[in-house]
């Protein structure tokens, strides 16, 4: 598929329109299923005959399928198209939570493997189809826009699914959640034709083709840069996910209060995504990123010093210091990247950096309890997740200064 093709003025906003809400509608589908599991795991782990920790496993399959996926995406699209690649994702989503209902160890670790695959491709697809129909000066906005998703599924998934479960059981909410994502696939089937108007390639070489996406880290300056900070934010980012509501756990706070806490930075993530991404259309990505990174890099050495006698409101303002940060991110990398390449590289740009997101999603979590168990505190955790942020920090300014 050309993404590079002109398009007519009104017909390009009419089809930018049907490919945000086509694509931040399953992206909110999506990432609410990867978080069903962790959100119910105090119900779901007993009845599959798990120790309830296996959550951390089952988040590591997600994010471990995703790194590959999320390479391969450039190929698959190409096949298949934007829209068609978006209802095979959630048609997979569903498979994934049906495998979880007969409550067995070996469709619990299938559960995490399929969604992982599924979730890899949903970032870069998305990028790659609201590339072709969106301005250059308005990409960061959009994107950032798009990226609103994550929170918004995340939040879905703290608020709505044990309300679903309570009233269902937690087989009634995941099969609800999976019924789901099959009418969701269904109901984008009228756009695909006009936003996929290229269509397949029919190419039958699917071999994923890893290094095409791998090379441009080697070949291109601007993207390895990139794909640096994508790396340290992402490790940030998902150890902030992952952790927050346990340390707090651990210095006195009750389950649900961690989760009130944890919520805050994501609400400040989806208001501020996109006024954020407007300040970097008009300034450049660059600088707008190392004031993330710093902000970052703050927050997590904040954090070493969180305990017992912090407030209510200095807990809130350090929840909404990550997430004016850590969860703003990322549509601006994703349009910092893809400016770096041409129109047709767009697929592997967006595939190379979600990837390498990705990975820092794998890492920075399991690094995070690793450092913590070893040192008995999570002092020295919080303190290499504010060194990644500020390397990453550093990287952006000397390239602006360059």
């Amino acid at each position: 598929m050309d993404i590079s093709q002109p398009l007519d003025t009104s017909r390009q906003k009419t089809l930018l329109n049907r490919v945000v809400i086509s694509t931040v509608a399953v992206q909110v589908a999506i990432v609410m299923s990867s978080l069903t599991v962790p959100v119910l795991a105090s119900v779901i782990a007993p009845a599959v005959g798990v120790p309830a920790y296996w959550v951390g496993y089952y988040s590591a399959l997600i994010y471990g399928g995703a790194t590959l996926t999320s390479f391969a995406t450039p190929r698959l699209f190409r096949r298949w198209g934007g829209i068609r690649l978006h209802q095979g994702m959630l048609v997979m989503v569903a498979a994934a939570l049906f495998a979880l209902l007969p409550a067995l160890p070996a469709g619990f670790a299938a559960s995490g493997i399929v969604l992982g695959l599924a979730y890899g491709p949903m970032n870069p697809a998305s990028t790659v189809l609201l590339a072709r129909y969106t301005p250059p000066h308005l990409r960061s906005r959009v994107f950032s826009f798009k990226q609103t998703a994550v929170p918004i599924g995340g939040t879905l998934a703290g608020l709505v699914t044990p309300l679903a479960a309570a009233a269902l059981g937690w087989r009634g909410a995941i099969a609800a959640l999976g019924v789901l994502c099959l009418f969701l696939s269904a109901l984008i089937q009228p756009w695909r034709a006009q936003i996929d108007q290229d269509g397949p390639s029919h190419d039958r070489d699917l071999s994923p083709k890893f290094w095409l996406p791998v090379r441009l880290i080697v070949e291109n300056s601007g993207i390895r840069s990139v794909s640096v900070v994508a790396f340290a934010f992402g490790s940030l980012q998902f150890s902030f996910v992952a952790v927050f509501p346990t340390v707090l756990a651990h210095v006195g706070w009750s389950t649900t209060a961690a989760g009130r806490a944890m919520s805050v930075a994501l609400v400040v993530g989806v208001v501020l995504r996109v006024p954020w991404g407007t300040l970097a259309d008009k300034i450049g990505s660059r600088p707008i990123l190392a004031a993330m990174g710093a902000m970052m890099s703050a927050a997590s050495l904040a954090a070493c010093f969180l305990g017992p006698g912090w407030s209510g409101l200095e807990v809130t303002m350090l929840a909404a210091l990550f997430g004016v940060s850590a969860f703003c991110w990322s549509g601006i990398g994703i349009a910092e990247a893809v400016r770096h390449v041409p129109s047709e590289l767009v697929p592997e740009a967006s595939a190379e950096i979600i990837g390498v997101t990705f990975f820092g999603a794998l890492t920075g979590p399991t690094l995070f309890s690793t450092v913590a168990a070893l040192a008995g505190t999570v002092v020295p955790a919080f303190a290499i997740l504010g060194a990644l942020a500020a390397l990453g920090t550093t990287l952006l300014l000397r390239r602006s200064a360059a």
